[in-house]
């Protein structure tokens, strides 16, 4: 932190009057699992990848069935996006002769099953928001 944010913060927390927050109380996580986290997310954070899954949750499928559904998607593209879920866990293939079988892991099942027991977006109102209580002094 540049020296003079640092005399900002420490203004700002004389003004609120409060203690400066210790780093170890709030920074829990190691940065090697804050970098696992980021990059599990960044794998769901395609359409595409979600499709994927969504179609994966039904059934094992072929590779050429999952590029037909996607509307012809390229080989290319479609190897892109299997290849990041596959390295991510959430899938795993399986050759069969010339074709490739594609179906969830265990893992990726869970995931799916989690994301959409919580995912009832039309149910959620205004006070489902984070309540925000005084800071701890």
């Amino acid at each position: 932190m540049a020296e003079k944010d640092k005399g900002r913060l420490e203004t700002a927390c004389r003004c609120l009057d409060i203690v400066k927050p210790d780093r170890k109380d709030y920074i829990i996580l190691e940065e090697g699992v804050c970098k696992d986290i980021s990059s599990f997310m960044k794998a769901l954070s395609d359409p595409i990848r979600i499709r994927i899954i969504e179609m994966l949750s039904h059934d094992h499928l072929y590779v050429c069935i999952i590029q037909h559904i996607l509307d012809d998607i390229s080989n290319s593209k479609l190897s892109y996006h299997l290849d990041i879920l596959k390295k991510e866990g959430f899938i795993g293939s399986k050759r069969q002769g010339n074709f490739i079988l594609y179906s969830l892991t265990p893992f990726g099942k869970g995931i799916w099953e989690g994301m959409l027991s919580s995912w009832d977006r039309d149910s959620w109102s205004s006070d489902d928001q984070i309540a925000v209580d005084e800071p701890r002094q």
